[in-house]
């Protein structure tokens, strides 16, 4: 977990938005799982939900400002880890699957 929150604090973001440890634990999930599709609304918002107590939608909007956060803070970092130009700020979804992939990466280069 600790490489996952230092990577979304390069991103510009820190643990003041609750987002922050919303999209560290799917990003945790999405690497656990990486096998098999996992659904964001179906899979990942849920089980966030009861983790933290919480709603499925407000899991959704506080990824989504962090998203923002970091589209924001350091959006030429997030085109390194996405490994291609954006052209938009990515959704929920795009985010997390660009961190699980670039971290898996990183380990499989080690």
């Amino acid at each position: 977990m600790r490489r996952i929150y230092g990577l979304i604090r390069r991103l510009g973001a820190n643990s003041k938005y609750k987002g922050y440890f919303f999209a560290a634990e799917a990003v945790k999930i999405s690497m656990k799982y990486q096998e098999k599709p996992l659904r964001i609304t179906k899979d990942i918002y849920p089980c966030l939900a009861t983790k933290y107590k919480s709603t499925p939608t407000n899991v959704e909007h506080d990824i989504r400002t962090l998203v923002n956060v970091c589209w924001e803070g350091n959006r030429e970092l997030l085109e390194e880890i996405a490994g291609y130009s954006l052209d938009y700020k990515p959704t929920n979804s795009e985010f997390i699957d660009m961190l699980a992939y670039y971290l898996t990466d990183m380990e499989e280069r080690i």
